[in-house]
């Protein structure tokens, strides 16, 4: 199957899904998670390539597709927004955090993890707590440091249980406002900061000339990100994350009105985030767990007790800060699922105001995740 075939089947998935979330059925799980629903039934018949397979057009939409929307969203966005906003996200985040760390030690003892994870023990907890506090590339990051390839079926498990785990967690954030709506208020004390600017802009049609100017920036702005994300790491010894550099040039330039003007960029950044979803939805294998055989299984059971506990940590946090579902669930989804997720729950809850402290809190996970990640090695010992 082409490439071309590939990304022609996701594109119509979204469409579909799209069309499914205006039904009186698909309002309840909206167009986000049916988009992922349906590309990972797809991918688990056999009508697109697993994620397992390497395929170019994943790669690319998860790599560029998701940043790139990141930045459109944020170019209607304020600076006053992360400064009203960012102090009680950035409380739930820390006991996000804090509830994955949690998670990942009680998982352990209750599982007597010590016994069957063997000499990995200390390695393996401290990948998860990493990968749930900031994401895949810090999972990696003490996967190469420790060797844990050379666990052989161990780390297949591993990364296994990890991605079907993640995509059912963000499908569960997607519909936890609905969920958690008995235990939580309803409204937090932030202030939609977003809103009327945005609605005004929403309500003209864009013209071409917006699509054009828009696509020529998100290019532009991705590619130069890189580069400056690069050259900081070269001169200074700082990897300062190119999403990072990604969205200060969307704040940069969002305060020129002739930018902040622009028509649509909604509409292609939610675009985007829907795409990116379709190729996440292709992670969830089924036919994987069958593979790696009871030690997948015990795993997927880590893995799940682990973000059971993470999940109750921060409802309950959430219950003492009177914070919203929505709050809650994105604080766990910066966790869990770093930056790129924020952009559906983001369109799901019609929170745009979340949307910048949500990047900001992402991207500062994926710092940190690492260090406390190889903390919890060594304290594990």
């Amino acid at each position: 199957m082409s490439q071309l075939q590939i990304l022609a089947v996701l594109v119509a998935t979204v469409a579909l899904a799209h069309w499914a979330a205006k039904k009186p059925v698909g309002r309840i799980f909206g167009g986000a998670l049916l988009v992922i629903i349906f590309v990972a039934v797809l991918a688990n018949v056999g009508v697109v390539p697993l994620a397992r397979e390497n395929v170019p057009v994943y790669n690319q939409l998860l790599g560029t597709a998701a940043p790139i929307s990141i930045f459109m969203l944020l170019l209607s966005a304020r600076l006053d927004a992360l400064t009203r906003l960012g102090w009680p996200l950035l409380v739930m985040f820390a006991l996000a955090a804090l509830g994955t760390v949690i998670g990942v030690v009680m998982a352990g003892l209750i599982l007597g993890a010590s016994d069957w994870m063997g000499e990995w023990y200390g390695p393996l907890s401290g990948m998860f707590a990493a990968t749930y506090i900031g994401g895949g590339a810090n999972f990696n990051a003490l996967a190469f440091h420790y060797e844990f390839m050379q666990s052989g079926n161990l780390y297949a498990a591993a990364v296994v249980a990890d991605h079907i785990l993640t995509v059912v967690w963000i499908a569960l954030l997607l519909i936890s406002p609905t969920l958690l709506s008995f235990v939580l208020p309803k409204r937090d004390d932030m202030t939609q900061a977003l809103g009327g600017e945005v609605e005004q802009v929403a309500d003209q049609r864009p013209s071409l000339g917006d699509f054009a100017m828009l696509m020529a920036l998100g290019l532009g702005a991705f590619v130069v990100s890189g580069w400056l994300s690069d050259g900081i790491e070269q001169v200074f010894e700082i990897r300062v994350p190119s999403i990072l550099v990604l969205t200060t040039l969307a704040l940069i330039l969002a305060q020129f009105k002739s930018i902040s003007a622009l028509r649509g960029a909604d509409t292609l950044g939610m675009y985007g985030a829907y795409l990116f979803l379709a190729a996440l939805g292709a992670y969830c294998e089924v036919a994987a767990l069958r593979e790696t055989g009871q030690i997948g299984l015990l795993l997927m059971v880590f893995v799940t007790l682990l973000l059971l506990i993470h999940g109750a940590v921060v409802i309950v946090a959430g219950r003492l800060l009177k914070q919203s579902p929505e709050v809650v669930a994105l604080a766990s989804a910066t966790t869990v699922g770093g930056s790129t997720v924020v952009l559906p729950l983001v369109e799901r809850f019609g929170r745009k105001d979340l949307l910048l402290p949500g990047v900001v809190l992402g991207s500062l996970g994926n710092l940190a995740g690492t260090y406390i990640g190889f903390s919890l090695v060594y304290a594990i010992g």
